[in-house]
């Protein structure tokens, strides 16, 4: 098997939509550096438009993120015009400003899912995700008092945690948790050294060797079956326990078939910015919805080349020795290329460690 990618319909399937770069805390692993909004931000016609576009492009999944979505005062709307127009339409907040009037607009607009970030323990938690004055309650508190109020509702209720060197060890706490909890799903995703982890990746970014004891203990929370686990494909690739971790949402073993950006998923920046996947650096834009429909920036193949013209002679290091490259092609692009300066060789890998 040779560039799956390239023999792949060509969809955007999934949307990754950062609605605003406004936001109330300050995270110290936040991949935007979000804080303030930018004044370029789509207009709510232009964003409604877009919304549009997605749906006329097969778009069958949408997340809504920023920022935190929730101070976009529109953000209603969007949801609303993605979910009439048949697309599963999720948000994933920080937690802080859901209440009880917020899940029942949530409901209301027919969103499908609420993701809440939470990145372990109080302690770590609140260590990393800072408000601007540096004081205020609990952020921890608040993000499980939204959970609460989310399991407690008809929303499928999901946990995003990035993995990282001061939550690593203690995975097994955090699933304690949220099993007791009982939230619908936990994705886990390793940080990437990218927006403020620029500044701290020594301080946050786990090992590569690390990542087998990562994959055992995520295997193990598979089989216990009390949460389910959904595992981000910066995570890899290929142990012996890969059928069992790429397949544990689906309910059938699976594997990694490398990455879909620009392919199977497609993403916005507040400004109308395109690009494949939103872990991916500016370098990586394919086009502006406002210089050219979202369509004819889709159908432009050459810009989403890293994928839809993947060429295995391109591997460099481990992974042009690798026997799984042709079907894995480096891992995640945006983790190879953000810790390599290419997309053809990638260290974050079971197979390298």
């Amino acid at each position: 098997m040779t560039n799956l990618a390239a023999h792949v319909e060509r969809i955007p399937r999934d949307a990754m939509w950062e609605i605003t770069r406004a936001c109330n805390l300050r995270c110290v692993h936040c991949m935007v550096s979000a804080g303030e909004r930018d004044p370029g931000e789509l207009t709510t016609d232009e964003a409604l438009a877009l919304a549009d576009d997605l749906i006329a492009a097969g778009c069958t999944s949408a997340c809504l993120t920023g920022g935190e979505p929730l101070v976009r005062g529109d953000w209603p709307q969007i949801a609303a015009r993605l979910a009439a127009g048949g697309v599963a339409t999720r948000i994933t907040t920080n937690g802080q400003l859901v209440d009880e009037q917020q899940v029942e607009r949530m409901q209301q607009v027919g969103l499908h899912t609420v993701t809440v970030s939470l990145d372990g323990t109080r302690e770590v938690h609140d260590g990393i995700r800072q408000t601007k004055s540096g004081k205020g309650v609990s952020r921890y508190d608040r993000a499980i008092r939204a959970l609460e109020l989310l399991v407690a509702s008809p929303l499928d209720t999901k946990v995003v945690t990035q993995i990282h060197r001061h939550n690593v060890d203690r995975m097994d706490e955090m699933h304690e948790l949220l099993a007791g909890l009982g939230v619908d799903g936990w994705q886990l995703q390793i940080a990437i050294p990218t927006g403020r982890l620029l500044e701290l990746r020594d301080e946050y970014l786990i090992e590569p060797a690390q990542i087998p004891g990562l994959l055992d203990t995520l295997a193990r929370f598979v089989e216990a079956d009390r949460v389910r686990i959904a595992m981000a494909d910066n995570i890899g690739y290929y142990s012996r326990h890969e059928p069992v971790l790429r397949g544990a949402l689906r309910g059938k073993p699976t594997f990694f078939a490398g990455c879909m950006a620009g392919v199977r998923l497609v993403s916005v920046t507040p400004t109308g910015d395109v690009r494949g996947c939103h872990a991916l650096p500016r370098e990586f834009v394919a086009g502006n919805v406002r210089e050219r429909p979202f369509a004819e920036i889709w159908a432009d193949r050459s810009a989403f080349a890293y994928n839809t013209e993947w060429c295995e002679d391109q591997l460099a290091g481990g992974c042009a020795r690798c026997d799984f490259r042709r079907v894995c092609r480096a891992g995640c692009t945006a983790m190879a290329y953000l810790v390599t300066g290419t997309v053809h060789d990638n260290p974050y890998c079971c197979q390298r460690s």
